[in-house]
């Protein structure tokens, strides 16, 4: 129970990051080229300009007190080390797997479609309360032999 209810916190607030994303704020923030895509140079640098805002210590690390809000628990999946604290490596190794999650075609720009139908796989496993984790783990590829 305890574990559905965190991986549903993280899917909450991914979902509320690709949200803030698609109606355009962050969307228009991230693509500093304005071609109307996010490439994966422009998301790590954005994940660095959060990594910032959020070190508000200025010490390389996002301390408990410093993990604050929705991302809270979502920020804590990147400690990979259990350390207790989040390293700049951290922080960008989990920004690159949800970028990875996000382009689904995986050549290295997020289109606002992609971003919307990710935003839909969150919001509906939310909704309907399966394992959020199905929603924002990369889609299963297709069967080469259908039927069997």
């Amino acid at each position: 129970m305890k574990f559905t209810r965190i991986l549903t916190a993280a899917a909450v607030a991914a979902l509320a990051t690709a949200a803030a994303i698609a109606q355009g704020g962050g969307m228009a923030q991230a693509d500093t080229n304005g071609d109307g895509m996010i490439s994966k140079a422009e998301a790590t640098a954005q994940a660095n300009a959060r990594f910032d805002a959020m070190d508000t210590n200025k010490d390389g690390f996002l301390s408990a007190d410093e993990q604050t809000g929705p991302a809270a628990r979502l920020l804590k999946r990147a400690d990979t080390d259990g350390d207790g604290k989040i390293s700049r490596a951290e922080y960008l190794a989990q920004a690159d797997k949800r970028f990875a999650r996000i382009d689904a075609n995986g050549d290295g720009q997020i289109t606002k479609d992609e971003l919307a139908a990710w935003t839909d796989r969150a919001r509906k496993a939310v909704t309907q309360r399966r394992d959020p984790a199905d929603a924002i783990a990369p889609a299963p590829a297709p069967s080469p032999n259908p039927g069997q």
